[in-house]
């Protein structure tokens, strides 16, 4: 009998600890801001010059200063589409990720996650040189109408200026 209340007694405590456990919330600021830290102090020598030239003046060449940009301008009307390209949601039953089944918008848009949106990014990046369709486009407004950190259509911007002559 005592075996059994010891046993009640466990799993009673067992309920209280986890229902005291926190539940998982979104990123804090403090989140973002250490992901940036950590992210600059991991880029090669050249690279990490490049971000710092290419950062305005007030970020005073730390990346992290920028990295809750995302965060604010996601709630401003215009820019509120861009919500699901902050996160990836994979089913709660799912212990990985799969582009195809985790990439997509509430609406089933597909390439509507942070993946889709580096994936994007990048490949108007990669192709802009190889005389696309959006190389009609004013490079500024193309790049301005990408869901991106500010930090990375500033930098986007300035090297396409510095490479592709007008």
């Amino acid at each position: 009998m005592a075996a059994v209340s010891l046993l009640r007694s466990a799993a009673l405590g067992l309920v209280v600890l986890a229902s005291a456990l926190p539940a998982a919330r979104p990123w804090s600021k403090e989140g973002h801001v250490l992901t940036c830290q950590i992210a600059q102090g991991l880029l090669e020598p050249d690279a990490a010059h490049a971000v710092r030239n290419l950062l305005p003046d007030d970020a005073g060449g730390d990346l992290s200063a920028l990295c809750v940009w995302p965060d604010q301008v996601r709630h401003w009307y215009r820019y509120m589409w861009t919500g699901p390209l902050h996160f990836i949601d994979t089913p709660d039953e799912a212990c990985s990720f799969d582009y195809s089944r985790d990439c997509h918008g509430p609406d089933g848009a597909k390439d509507m996650c942070v993946a889709g949106a580096i994936a994007n990014f990048t490949s108007q990046l990669l192709h802009y040189r190889h005389g696309s369709a959006d190389r009609r486009c004013k490079r500024e407004a193309m790049l301005l109408g990408f869901a991106c950190p500010r930090f990375v259509i500033t930098a986007a911007v300035l090297l396409l200026q510095r490479r592709q002559p007008d």
